[in-house]
């Protein structure tokens, strides 16, 4: 196929230098700008559309509270039951919330979001960080995240099958914020207060 590809250019070229000599017939004459339309294949067209992330396995702590996208009834419910419940207040470009829910028993604060790079959610459980991840087989620690300028204090990191899991301890309390990379997740917790203090038009 190789060779036959190669041959063909150079008997077009014969042709030509023989219908030359003819006289010219513009009728035959070869037509560069076709035959590079003509060798265009359809994979070497680009899309403009972006590629979607590349979903992420987030732990899943069993069937969570239902979400709703006004949000914020449900919040105050959760701090008038003693849990400190954080919301975000103005959530990165491209970001939207899905919504928020909670439930009294056992005490479950759920959110989730669309970021760019995928599905972010955050939790929030009365307890420690070992009472509320230390059954979980897969998550391995990665470090800390300094976040005392913005603060919320210093965050724990978490590998959890490449995803990017945040867990910080608050006032009896444990945050966890999962997604799809450590940047992804520290744009969220940069973002959180707590839900008494969120904007009027968020509930």
């Amino acid at each position: 196929m190789r060779a036959t590809r190669l041959t063909v250019p150079a008997l077009g070229a014969s042709l030509v230098l023989l219908l030359g000599a003819c006289g010219d017939d513009s009728s035959r004459a070869e037509d560069p700008a076709a035959d590079a339309s003509a060798s265009e294949t359809p994979s070497e067209t680009t899309s403009s559309e972006p590629p979607s992330p590349e979903p992420v396995v987030l732990i899943d702590f069993g069937d969570e509270p239902a979400v709703d996208a006004t949000y914020k009834d449900a919040a105050l419910q959760a701090v008038g039951d003693k849990l400190i419940t954080m919301v975000p207040s103005a959530l990165p470009d491209g970001w939207t919330t899905v919504g928020g829910g909670y439930q009294a028993e056992p005490q479950w604060w759920h959110m989730e979001y669309t970021a760019p790079t995928g599905d972010v959610t955050l939790d929030q459980f009365p307890g420690d960080t070992e009472t509320t991840i230390g059954s979980q087989l897969s998550v391995a620690p990665t470090g800390d995240v300094d976040l005392s300028p913005w603060g919320i204090g210093t965050w724990s990191a978490w590998d959890y099958k490449g995803a990017t899991v945040l867990t910080h301890e608050l006032k009896g309390s444990t945050v966890i914020l999962q997604g799809a990379d450590q940047d992804t997740v520290t744009d969220l917790a940069k973002s959180l207060i707590p839900a008494e203090d969120a904007p009027a038009q968020e509930g």
